[in-house]
């Protein structure tokens, strides 16, 4: 039986959060390289999901570890790509990565007995279907790879995504069922079995606290499958170092490693590696491995109640200010820096991200509540940045997302679900909710904001803010420096009609000064 302890670590991987550093695909061979010789990670996550990552990627990093370290790939460090997914991208993109995949175990497999990939992740997972369709695909390779250039190997094992609030609390059916139908389909269950759980699109959809609350509810639902099932599953945690999107970094591992008891593998992000003080990447590294995995609490069955309606009345909070904050910020992201090699957002190849189906979450809710939720969501698909954009804009505008429908939200938790149920939201379900607005409210600036908001959309967050001043004992102070750049940004600036090439480059440069203060891009 596999433990949790057989798993890596810390995968590095290409997000593109960094605000002081932009890597070109021919760079990150190199960085692969850089993840295990100079940080001390185990794992390194090739990107193909809506990224112009070159096929032959994986070929070259395997090729690099063979030749310029004594590192093993597959046994000393481990290589595990995110394929595109068929359903959001398209099937032939999702086997060509396939293809690489076989191409590198091949190199690998004439270099030692060794294969180097074994897994491979499923970005944003909805059904088991997708994914046995996807692993049977990837045995379809494997035999063909058999036939055409006489090797076998063993067929790498899907590792699904999960990047969206509804679905991660149905994170432990998904993983059971998959378990039951791979076994079902293929003849044998898996030998080992990973989830890979998104922080950053479930915030972007649904806002932080329900993001967070989801991330732990699925991870309190794989630790009880565990104990039921005879395979280990291991939980990576997809988090960034800004509260929004995970607030992981060596500052708050502390808190971080606390709050998602449970997980057995971090992603160690460009922004951690890049933007913040030289060793505190490898420092939290080291930490990880001493720490992970730990086991948590598990929830009660009127906890996983109450923890859904608090959700659902969060969920709704932030839905209603999202769909009048779309205008505000789309031409801002497109300012913020490109720091790795994407694909084009529309088009045959293209990449977006549509509305979430929230069912999932409104069938566990109370229905008046669920109802609620229902109604605060866009009535058509809101145009949005990724969730790295996104993020990014909307601290550019003084505007934390960290802070969208919050307070509101705090308000009504403990209005509907009584003061118990909201003192057990900030004690007991997310006792890092104050620290992570602490670190927001240094670059909260709501004058600025207002520059760019509705009166509407103004109004409340102005609400959220007092109340969580209020609750929280929060102290508003925007770092100086930062403060300075933020008076720099106006509407009139962003203009089309205005933004000739000098005054592009200045609002970019203004943009990207204030990402390398709070050490990330997004």
């Amino acid at each position: 039986m596999s433990k949790n302890s057989d798993y890596p670590k810390v995968m590095c991987t290409q997000h593109p959060d960094a605000a002081s550093k932009y890597i070109s695909t021919q760079e990150e061979p190199e960085e692969a390289l850089e993840a295990a010789t100079t940080f001390g990670c185990d794992e390194y996550m090739p990107d193909y999901e809506g990224k112009a990552t070159p096929y032959h990627q994986n070929v070259q990093i395997v090729s690099k570890f063979i030749e310029e370290t004594d590192l093993v790939p597959g046994k000393d460090f481990f290589i595990t790509p995110r394929a595109p997914s068929a359903v959001q991208e398209n099937r032939f993109r999702q086997l060509m990565v396939m293809m690489s995949i076989a191409e590198a175990n091949q190199v690998a497999l004439e270099y030692s007995d060794v294969q180097a990939i074994n897994e491979f992740v499923h970005p944003m997972t909805g059904t088991v279907r997708e994914i046995i369709e996807a692993q049977q695909h990837m045995v379809d390779v494997s035999e063909l790879a058999k036939k055409e250039f006489g090797f076998s190997m063993d067929v790498p094992r899907i590792v699904p995504l999960i990047e969206d609030a509804p679905a991660l609390l149905h994170a432990k059916e998904l993983a059971e069922n998959t378990i039951l139908s791979w076994k079902e389909h293929f003849g044998i269950a898996p030998e080992k079995f990973r989830v890979f759980l998104g922080k950053s699109d479930s915030a972007l959809s649904f806002g932080h606290v329900v993001s967070a609350l989801s991330c732990k509810y699925a991870i309190n639902g794989i630790t009880e499958l565990n104990a039921e099932l005879d395979i280990k599953t291991g939980v990576i945690l997809g988090a960034g170092s800004l509260p929004f999107r995970g607030h992981l970094d060596l500052k708050n591992a502390e808190n971080f490693f606390t709050e998602y008891k449970g997980i057995g593998t971090i992603t160690l992000q460009s922004a951690v590696r890049f933007d913040h003080e030289k060793g505190d990447a490898k420092a939290l590294v080291k930490l990880a491995k001493a720490r992970l995995p730990e086991t948590p609490d598990i929830y009660s069955v009127e906890e996983k109640e109450e923890l859904v309606n608090i959700m659902g009345i969060f969920g709704a909070r932030y839905s209603r200010i999202l769909k009048e904050l779309g205008p505000a910020i789309n031409g801002i992201a497109e300012l913020l820096p490109q720091q790795r090699d994407r694909l084009m957002n529309k088009g045959r190849n293209g990449y977006s991200r549509t509305a979430p189906d929230i069912s999932g979450l409104t069938s566990l809710c109370c229905s008046d509540i669920g109802k609620e939720l229902e109604n605060s969501m866009p009535a058509e698909d809101l145009r949005l940045p990724r969730a790295i954009k996104f993020t990014g804009a909307l601290y550019s505008i003084g505007l934390p997302p960290e802070f969208i429908g919050t307070g509101l939200a705090l308000e009504d938790t403990r209005k509907r679900l009584g003061e118990t149920a909201c003192e057990n939201l900030l004690t007991k379900y997310y006792p890092s909710l104050k620290s992570d607005l602490d670190f927001a409210s240094k670059y909260l600036n709501l004058n600025v904001a207002s520059r760019f908001l509705s009166g509407t959309c103004l109004k409340e967050v102005s609400k959220d803010i007092g109340i969580l001043c209020d609750i929280l004992n929060l102290e508003t102070r925007p770092e100086p420096s930062y403060n300075i750049l933020l008076e720099m940004m106006q509407p009139e600036l962003l203009q089309t009609g205005n933004m000739d090439e000098e005054v592009s480059q200045l609002v970019c440069s203004t943009i990207t000064k204030m990402g390398k203060i709070r050490k990330a891009l997004g």
